[in-house]
């Protein structure tokens, strides 16, 4: 595992947003902790990420979302019910990735989701197992994303 840490002034923040979103589409991500420090002119973000460690190739999944020509369209691969849960998964990740300030996905990718539809993910061992999902963003979204799917896949 490494830590990278970032300050990102609040003013003008392109320079290291930049970077790193960078490094945020290129990681592994197990988690992102982030705090703002008020000072001013001078205040910024604070800013640490895990990664997951060792080199290796970049996920097919985040290959997709960087906008490489090969983008799927989950309401032609996935079933009707399928996508709609997949649909509340997406709504879920976008409301815990502005509430901490990241990129969604940095939380989940899209792929992550719809493994977790495909897969009728219910337990966190399950979770675990899907490609990409490591042990910080089990810890830190398990709970929230295992009730919603919990839920949504309940016999009706």
């Amino acid at each position: 595992m490494y830590l990278r840490f970032f300050a990102i002034p609040a003013c003008d923040p392109l320079a290291a947003e930049a970077e790193l979103n960078h490094l945020l589409a290129a990681s592994r991500v197990l988690a992102v902790e982030r705090h703002f420090v008020a000072n001013g002119e001078a205040s910024f973000w604070a800013v640490c990420v895990r990664i997951a460690g060792g080199p290796g190739p970049l996920p097919e999944a985040l290959k997709a979302e960087q906008g490489s020509a090969r983008r799927v369209d989950y309401r032609e691969v996935l079933s009707e019910a399928d996508f709609a849960v997949f649909a509340r998964l997406r709504e879920l990740r976008k409301s815990i990735a502005e509430a901490e300030g990241v990129p969604q996905y940095a939380v989940f990718t899209n792929e992550h989701l719809a493994s977790m539809v495909r897969g009728k993910v219910k337990t966190v061992e399950a979770l675990a197992r899907i490609d990409g999902v490591g042990p910080g963003r089990v810890d830190r979204y398990a709970a929230r994303f295992l009730a919603l799917l919990q839920q949504a896949l309940a016999p009706g």
